[in-house]
């Protein structure tokens, strides 16, 4: 019979996943309203110096420049503090969580060495087995939202910088700032490049998925499993489990090789005279 600490503990870990993903919401807001809030004060700083007629060019920095200058320094001091809190509140929930879990292995453990003096471990690795999914779909969620970031700076600031390009025929400062937007777009293009943010993200993904098809055979007994005694069944789960995490890690050594150790060129034979 369960004891009432592993159930105590099983739903404080359901709370604290509920809260941990309230938190990872907010700061995925976070950083949609800090990106909006930029691309809308530049916006409309820019429509205002193509529509509107100024006299000389210091109404033009007292009417649009300074006011929009103002206001991005407001909107980014208060979508940034409202990030670090609402990092500060996920990194602590997950903190949380991870502790919990603990919890519940060391009590998942406690009730196996009263029955079997190897259900202990057993039963710590199928527990582990279901965090290091969740570990590997976190992962990819990151890199993926790098990935995504990157790129829609890539594909916004090409705009911009097309934009400003054509409004400096008419005044010499959207010239800087059309150059200062192609660095930036030309620097995301080599991050993403570099790092392979969705190729780890695809990467630890499919990990994700291999991991959990795996959980769920090995639960309803079919495919490998179907008929297999329950010692027999576990080691089988725990070498195929083992054998995707081998894998895993074969594809990120192979993403950190420089392309040529990648993709070895073969060999060309030398032809005759």
């Amino acid at each position: 019979m369960i004891s009432t600490d592993l159930l105590d503990a099983e739903q404080k870990i359901i709370e604290t996943e509920a809260n941990s993903r309230k938190s990872r919401f907010y700061r995925r807001l976070t950083r949609i309203v800090l990106v909006a809030a930029i691309l809308i004060i530049i916006g409309a700083v820019i429509a205002a110096n193509l529509l509107l007629h100024f006299n000389s060019p210091k109404d033009r920095v007292s009417s649009t420049l300074t006011p929009g200058a103002i206001a991005l320094v407001i909107s980014s001091v208060f979508t940034l503090g409202w990030a670090k809190w609402a990092s500060e509140d996920s990194n602590g929930e997950l903190i949380r969580l991870r502790k919990l879990e603990n919890e519940r292995r060391h009590w998942l453990g406690v009730n196996g060495e009263s029955n079997n003096a190897n259900e202990g471990p057993t039963l710590e690795y199928r527990e582990e087995v279901p965090a290091l999914r969740d570990e590997y779909r976190r992962n990819a969620e990151r890199y993926r939202t790098r990935h995504n970031w990157f790129q829609l700076t890539v594909i916004i600031g090409s705009i911009l910088t097309s934009v400003c390009t054509t409004a400096s025929a008419e005044q010499g400062v959207w010239s800087w700032l059309a150059v200062g937007l192609s660095s930036l777009v030309s620097i995301s293009a080599g991050v993403i490049s570099y790092f392979k943010f969705r190729e780890r993200s695809l990467n630890l993904q499919q990990t994700a998925d291999a991991i959990d098809l795996e959980i769920q055979t090995y639960k309803l007994g079919i495919r490998r499993y179907k008929g297999l005694p329950a010692d027999e069944a576990f080691a089988e789960f725990a070498e195929e489990v083992e054998r995707i995490r081998e894998e895993q890690r074969k594809k990120e050594l192979q993403l950190e090789q420089p392309p040529d150790a990648a993709h070895p060129s073969r060999p060309q034979t030398a032809s005759g005279p």
